[in-house]
C-alpha cells in the first residue's frame, strides 16, 4: 500500500464510505506521485480530487462527491448563505474556484468553508457567530452548535467506519480495494 493511499484511507474514508460528502487532507511534496492513480480509482464512483491550496513542501487536497457536493451548493439556504459571503457561481466547479482563491490567497480557512465539507449550515454560521461570543455545544468533527444529539450520533459512526478503515489499512489492505474498486 502507498503512502498516499494510506493518508486517503486515514482522512478521506467516511467521505469514501458516504457518511461525509468531503474531506481535506495535506500530503507533502512527494506523496502525491501516486494522485492520478487514485483519482481514477474513486472517479468510478463520482469522487473528484482537486489541489486547492499549495505551501512550501505541501498540497491541501479537496475530495467530494460531485452529486453530493452539488445538492449541497444548490440547496436554496446553503446558496443565499455563499452569496452572502460573496459567491456567485452556476456549476459546483465555479463555486471551487472561488474557494480555492479564497484558500490560496490566505493563511487562515474561510469559514464558510464547513458548508463545502457537509457541515451543517447551523453549525456553520455558529462557528462565524461564536467569534461574537457564541456557544459551542459540543467539539468534534467540528464545532456544533445545533441539534447536539444528532450531531454526537454521526460522529460516532464516523469513528466506528475511521476505526475500521484503519484497522483494514493496518492489516495491509489498499484503500481501493476496501472501497471496491481495485
Amino acid at each position: 500500500m502507498s503512502e498516499t493511499g494510506y493518508c486517503l484511507g486515514l482522512h478521506c474514508g467516511i467521505t469514501f464510505a458516504g457518511l461525509k460528502p468531503a474531506s481535506l487532507f495535506w500530503l507533502k511534496d512527494g506523496q502525491d506521485k501516486d494522485m492520478v492513480y487514485y483519482r481514477r480509482c474513486f472517479a468510478k464512483k463520482d469522487f473528484r480530487f482537486i489541489a486547492v491550496k499549495r505551501t512550501a513542501g505541501r498540497k491541501l487536497f479537496y475530495v467530494f462527491h460531485r452529486g453530493r457536493l452539488e445538492e449541497i451548493l444548490f440547496d436554496k439556504a446553503n446558496r443565499e448563505f455563499l452569496r452572502g459571503r460573496g459567491y456567485n457561481y452556476d456549476t459546483v466547479g465555479g463555486a471551487l474556484k472561488e474557494l480555492k482563491r479564497r484558500l490560496e490567497r490566505g493563511d487562515e480557512f474561510p469559514h464558510e468553508v464547513g458548508l463545502f465539507l457537509g457541515y451543517p449550515l447551523e453549525d456553520v454560521r455558529g462557528f462565524i457567530e461564536d467569534a461574537r461570543g457564541g456557544v459551542c455545544l459540543n467539539c468534534g468533527y467540528w464545532k456544533v452548535y445545533g441539534a447536539f444529539e444528532e450531531r454526537e450520533k454521526l460522529f460516532k459512526r464516523y469513528e466506528r467506519c475511521s476505526r475500521c478503515i484503519c484497522e483494514k489499512l493496518s492489516c495491509g489492505r489498499a484503500i481501493e480495494d476496501i472501497f471496491g474498486l481495485g
